[in-house]
């Protein structure tokens, strides 16, 4: 055991005891994510920034089905008008909200409810020349 480096000890020992406690076990296994769950999180967010979010019809059948779904859950720590979906992998976090995630045009159901859709603006310069009506022209 190397005491310098406290490799072979938890890093909750405490020097004035010389005890050390034990680290407390997840009541659920903790989830990592895996490379693929990554790239399809950056894409999803990619697709919503370069073509916009999916249309208010697309939204509300996802939610529809999310709101039913087993897998969703509601948290304290975050609250969220929908919730957080179990099945996926993000955990909570602000952008694995529902809210959030259900609009992201490439996003898809981990449990093969819903899949990609079009967003609004579906090619960059669509959105750009939205952006600009909307901020440049006040429409």
């Amino acid at each position: 055991m190397n005491e310098y480096y406290g490799v072979g000890k938890n890093y909750s020992s405490t020097r004035s005891t010389g005890k050390t406690e034990e680290a407390p076990v997840p009541s659920e296994p903790v989830r990592v994510a895996s490379v693929g769950n990554v790239a399809s999180y950056l894409s999803a967010e990619a697709s919503l920034h370069l073509h916009g979010p999916v249309s208010d019809e697309t939204f509300a059948a996802r939610k529809a089905l999310c709101v039913g779904c087993p897998s969703r859950v509601l948290s304290d720590q975050l609250p969220d008008e929908i919730g957080f979906c179990r099945s996926c992998g993000c955990g909570v976090s602000e952008r694995a909200k529902l809210t959030v995630k259900l609009t992201m045009p490439t996003a898809t159901c981990p449990l093969g409810k819903w899949g990609a859709a079009e967003g609004r603006h579906p090619k960059v310069l669509d959105r750009l020349k939205s952006w600009a009506a909307t901020r440049l022209l006040g429409k």
